[in-house]
């Protein structure tokens, strides 16, 4: 007898695929897979609904708990930078079509 798995649909496959791409940092190696993480779980939960200013204040927030106050967190798509912050502590990630630039000052 032969079990046929269903096909995911697109947007499965895409968040199956997807994986977040690290342009730039500065950070200590555990402290950028943390970032990534928390980056991670915040895109995802408001990634179908585009809702980039509740994605970077769940990373911001997030970040404020676990690595101390005055994140700073930009999410969005075809958006340019110059920033100036603390040493060891940016990161600017690709996330499919979406960059995240996190940064503590």
């Amino acid at each position: 007898m032969q079990v046929e798995t269903p096909v995911p649909s697109e947007n499965e496959m895409r968040k199956l695929m997807a994986k977040p791409l690290i342009k730039h940092t500065d950070m200590p190696q555990e402290m950028a897979n943390e970032t990534l993480e928390v980056i991670t779980m915040a895109v995802d939960k408001f990634q179908t609904s585009k809702n980039y200013e509740a994605a970077s204040l769940l990373i911001k927030n997030t970040l404020d708990k676990k690595l101390g106050l005055t994140w700073h967190c930009a999410v969005g798509e075809g958006f340019g930078f110059d920033v100036t912050c603390q040493n060891r502590y940016l990161i600017y990630v690709f996330y499919g079509n979406t960059g995240i630039l996190c940064y503590k000052c």
